[in-house]
C-alpha cells in the first residue's frame, strides 16, 4: 500500500477530497473518476453497516482503490475495535472526531500506528494482502505502516482548540482536519465562521501545524470555499459530501434545462 494522499500532500499538490455518506460501493468507484483525490468514508454507517459489518468497509476501501482514490474513514469513536477494524480492511488514515484531550489523542496514536510510535495490535489482514504483499518481516511491515497511515485528530473543540500546539507536537499525528462548523459552536458562535475569534483560531490552528511540519485539512461546502482554504494555507480541502455533490449537480442541470426551455 502506498498512500497516494500522503505523497501529494508531501510534495504540496493541493488534494481535495469529499466525505463519503452514501455506503454506495458504485458511487465510490464513480467518484474516483471525477478527479477527487481521496474520500472520508463517514464510519456511522450504522444502518448499513449492521446488514454487513465487516464486507461493507472492505467493498468501500476496495471500490476506491480501484478507482485510484484515496480511502480514509472518520471513527465513529476514539475505541480500539473501531479504529483497528478500518485500518485492518486497507483504511488508509483516519480523521478523528470529539478530541478534547491529549490524553485521547496519545490513545489515538497507540491504537493506530505500530511499535516503536504506538501499539497497535499485529496481525496479517486485507490491508498488507494477508501478509502476501510482499512488504517483508514483521518490523519491516509495521514500519511500513507506520509511514503509511494518515492520523488526522480533528479540532472542532474549544478544549482541542486551547492545546492544539501540543496536539501537533505528538509523534504519530500526521495532521489536523478542522471541523469548522462543531469549532464554531464549542466557541460559543454558531456558523459564525467570519468572526474575528474564529478567524483568529484558524490562523492559530494552520500556524501549529506548519510549525511542527505536520498537515492541515479544512471542510468546506463550496467550491469559493475550497479555493479559499488553500490560499489561507491549508495542505488540503474536503469538499461537501457525495450526496450533497450529487443533489447539486443534478439540480443545477435540471434548472438550466427549464430554463432554456422558457
Amino acid at each position: 500500500m502506498e498512500n497516494t494522499l500522503k505523497q501529494k500532500l508531501a510534495a504540496g499538490a493541493q488534494p481535495i477530497g469529499t466525505f463519503f455518506d452514501t455506503a454506495s460501493v458504485s458511487l465510490m468507484e464513480c467518484l474516483g473518476r471525477t478527479g477527487l483525490e481521496f474520500l472520508a468514508v463517514l464510519a456511522l454507517l450504522e444502518p448499513y453497516a449492521l446488514l454487513h459489518p465487516r464486507l461493507l468497509p472492505a467493498a468501500l476501501v476496495r471500490a476506491a482503490e480501484l478507482s485510484g482514490i484515496c480511502p480514509l474513514a472518520r471513527v465513529r469513536e476514539i475505541s480500539r475495535p473501531a479504529v483497528l477494524k478500518l485500518l485492518d480492511v486497507g483504511v488508509q488514515g483516519l480523521i478523528v472526531p470529539n478530541v478534547k484531550t491529549l490524553e485521547q489523542v496519545q490513545e489515538l496514536v497507540n491504537y493506530a500506528k505500530y511499535y516503536p510510535i504506538g501499539q497497535r495490535g499485529f496481525c496479517p489482514s486485507r490491508k498488507d494482502g494477508w501478509g502476501f504483499d510482499g512488504l517483508g518481516s514483521v518490523p519491516e511491515t509495521m514500519r511500513h505502516f507506520n509511514g503509511e497511515t494518515l492520523l488526522f485528530p480533528q479540532c472542532e473543540t474549544a478544549e482541542a482548540l486551547d492545546i492544539i500546539e501540543d496536539i501537533c507536537a505528538v509523534d504519530g499525528v500526521d495532521g489536523i482536519f478542522v471541523g469548522p462548523f462543531d469549532l464554531s459552536i464549542s466557541m460559543g458562535m454558531p456558523g459564525q465562521l467570519d468572526a474575528p475569534e474564529f478567524q483568529a483560531a484558524i490562523t492559530r490552528i494552520v500556524a501549529a501545524c506548519h510549525a511542527a511540519g505536520k498537515y492541515c485539512m479544512f471542510f468546506t461546502g463550496t467550491a469559493d470555499g475550497v479555493v479559499d482554504g488553500f490560499r489561507r494555507g491549508f495542505d488540503a480541502m474536503a469538499y461537501s459530501l457525495d450526496a450533497a455533490l450529487f443533489i447539486q449537480g443534478v439540480k443545477r442541470d435540471v434548472e438550466d434545462i427549464r430554463s432554456r426551455l422558457q
